[in-house]
């Protein structure tokens, strides 16, 4: 399959060719691939919307993809990888090498902190997403603690996509079908603007099976039936003065992998657990813009988003996990000629509660914090000003104080300074350069604070690894530089254009946070008599002894020419522990994609291929027992039919074939494979 690919892409791309002058003369304007603004909220708001990585995925690539996840939707950005291993219910994002609690989730403008003990932190479904943007790198001047990785920052569907202009009522029916695993999917949205007010409802629901792996075997937890609900409702009060409403829920019942990840253990039906997941948000906006002020541009949140997981353990045992997170954020942006500022406050408090029957009772189960809180306020101001006509100036700070307690612990207080510069230089209409300095940081959870409890047993009764916490942890800091390049060329070869970026970087972190687990050489024999062993095996703490340096470049290029576009891009990561020399685990394989895409103008459709190829990821560490883990090459074809003769108006047909060689293969650092082939199907209609 390795040299059919190439053929089978060189041979699409002669075709497409062929087919333009054919369809030349009936030619007519299309949607093109060209990366489109970024709209991450506080980060499109100052000059770092064009120094900083950002990675953006609007609503055409969602569709010619239809993904399962949110992270399967950004998989084709260089340097960004799926975390979490292959269940999707279970994926996050890794962002050169960061993820976890370490990459902070946005989601319509206000954070998320769903992230907690091996249980799923992405809850949305990707059918209600307008866009996703990725932001690489430190991003704690503006966001605080946990963008030290960076920010995946979903924008959901509203009125204005729903609802042409000129029109008061909008909106879609959708249904999808997705051959392996025979999932079934529904999207329904409605949306209105009558005056001063415009709204929304939107809805969808998932049926899936077991889905599977490219060689045939079972994915073993991968059905699940989720229904996800989304409401708006805006009412412009005057010229200046808005008022917004935002609601969401989903509900998801499925049989996970026991850790909530398979990157860690095999793929058994035995391993499997019953959960439910609610994961439910609820925010109320307020912006004053008066008319002619460049001085007021106000945008306020105030927010609480609360899930609860319940599930039923290997055990036989029901476990509660709730966490609640209430904040608020009050921006605002004023201009002063060749100055702009973006100065705010924000802050939030994430309460955490955990139901374990049985934990610590002997049946080698951790015990979680309980009535456990952690409080965040943080302040930031960010400028940038027009030094010359070619020369842009960044520079701001942010600080934060946080807290966290839980009954029976000792308080942990800490606070973050989060410092941010950069300067960008326009050399030439077509280049355009850019150098940034950021330090960010990331405060312990509760779980690393304060677990206890039974780590592991050698066998049931005999001695344990117990969990010590540990109030004193410091918060992960690190620090990024970071070298980018812009390049924009039109009619290099016809009436076409030609984009690249390239950007280089380094990011140390210090006081890395990781699970020490310390087992004695010699165990008493006592020990080994059942019931008597309890502590025997050692302790497991979270510790600060890791020092990181991420270090790498990516470079991405997107053609345009009449009805072809192409794109090309290349990202490397490499990791190292600063102290052991050694290498760190979840850092994603070098990695290219590439991607060719038609419109048939004639017949009111676009044709295209995307093709990954990973290299072999041999950069491991000593203690990893599944590497080294080898590369591979998959493509994903698509086809999108959108009539545009009146009788068909608002149909669009979109068809999908992911992993379209039905290739057996896995990403690093997971021990299970990934999804085989799944012909995904869809059709629409707008009114």
């Amino acid at each position: 399959m390795k040299h059919t690919l190439p053929s089978l892409v060189l041979g699409s791309f002669c075709s497409v060719l062929a087919l333009q002058s054919a369809v030349a003369d009936t030619r007519q304007p299309i949607t093109t691939m060209k990366k489109v603004a970024v709209s991450a909220d506080r980060i499109d708001q100052t000059a770092q919307k064009d120094s900083r990585s950002i990675d953006s995925v609007g609503k055409e690539t969602l569709d010619e993809t239809q993904p399962n996840s949110v992270a399967e939707a950004v998989k084709y950005a260089p340097n960004v990888s799926v975390a979490g291993g292959s269940v999707p219910g279970n994926q996050s994002v890794n962002i050169r090498g960061m993820e976890g609690n370490k990459v902070l989730q946005v989601i319509d403008g206000t954070r998320v902190n769903t992230n907690f003990s091996h249980r799923p932190s992405y809850q949305l479904d990707p059918a209600l997403l307008s866009s996703v943007d990725v932001v690489k790198g430190p991003v704690s001047s503006l966001w605080g603690s946990g963008a030290i990785g960076g920010v995946v920052s979903q924008n959901t569907i509203t009125a204005d996509d729903l609802v042409d202009d000129g029109k008061s009522l909008g909106g879609l029916v959708k249904g999808g079908l997705n051959s392996n695993g025979d999932q079934w999917s529904t999207t329904a949205a409605v949306a209105g603007k009558q005056g001063a007010f415009d709204w929304l409802l939107g809805a969808t629901y998932l049926d899936a099976d077991q889905m599977e792996q490219g060689n045939g075997d079972t994915l073993y937890g991968s059905e699940t039936q989720n229904a996800t609900a989304l409401a708006k409702l805006n009412w412009q009060i005057n010229e200046a003065n808005k008022l917004g409403l935002n609601y969401r829920t989903s509900d998801d019942d499925g049989h996970p992998p026991v850790v909530g990840s398979t990157d860690d253990q095999l793929n058994s039906k035995d391993a499997l657990i019953d959960r439910k997941t609610r994961d439910e948000h609820l925010a109320l906006s307020y912006n004053l813009n008066p008319v002619d002020n460049d001085y007021i541009d106000l945008d306020s949140k105030l927010y609480r988003n609360h899930t609860r997981i319940e599930e039923v353990n290997l055990n036989n045992g029901k476990d509660l996990s709730d966490i609640e997170t209430v904040g608020f954020s009050i921006t605002n942006k004023a201009s002063f000629d060749q100055l702009n500022l973006l100065a705010g406050i924000d802050g939030y408090e994430d309460s955490f509660d955990t139901d374990r029957p049985g934990s610590g009772g002997g049946d080698g189960r951790p015990t979680p914090p309980t009535d456990a809180k952690t409080t965040t306020a943080g302040a930031f101001l960010y400028g940038d000003y027009q030094l010359l006509d070619t020369v842009v100036l960044e520079a701001g700070v942010r600080y934060d104080q946080f807290k966290s307690k839980a009954d029976g612990s000792e308080d942990s207080d800490e606070s973050a300074l989060s410092p941010s510069v950069g300067i960008s230089w326009q050399a030439s209409s077509w280049a355009n350069f850019s150098l940034r300095y950021d330090e960010a940081f990331r405060a312990p959870d509760v779980y690393e604070l304060y677990m206890s409890g039974t780590h592991f047993a050698m066998y049931p009764g005999g001695p344990s690894n117990l969990f010590t916490p540990n109030p004193d942890l410091k918060p992960e800091t690190s620090s990024n530089y970071e070298f980018k390049g812009d390049f924009n060329f039109s009619n290099v070869f016809a009436d076409d254009e030609l984009n690249i970026t390239a950007a280089v970087f380094d990011n140390k972190v210090e006081d890395f946070i990781q699970l020490s687990v310390y087992v004695p050489q010699n165990i008493p024999p006592q020990c080994f008599i059942p019931g008597m062993g309890e502590g025997c095996a050692g302790t497991s703490t979270s510790e600060n002894v890791a020092k990181a340096r991420l270090q790498g470049f990516e470079i991405a290029a997107d053609y345009q020419l009449n009805a072809l576009s192409a794109s090309l891009s290349y990202g490397q990561t490499r990791g190292e522990d600063r102290d052991t020399k050694e290498d760190l685990s979840n850092i994603p394989a070098d990695k290219w994609v590439a991607e060719l895409g038609y419109a048939l103008w004639a017949i009111d459709s676009k044709v295209g291929v995307r093709a990954i190829k990973t290299g072999d990821q041999d950069h491991t560490p000593s203690s990893d027992t599944q590497g080294p883990y080898e590369g591979y090459t998959t493509a994903d074809f698509y086809a999108t039919w959108e009539p545009t003769s009146e009788a068909l108006e608002g149909v669009k047909v979109d068809l999908t074939v992911a992993n379209a060689f039905d290739y057996n293969y896995r990403n690093a650092w997971s021990s299970v494979y990934e999804v085989g082939r799944s012909v995904r199907l869809s059709a629409q209609y707008s009114f």
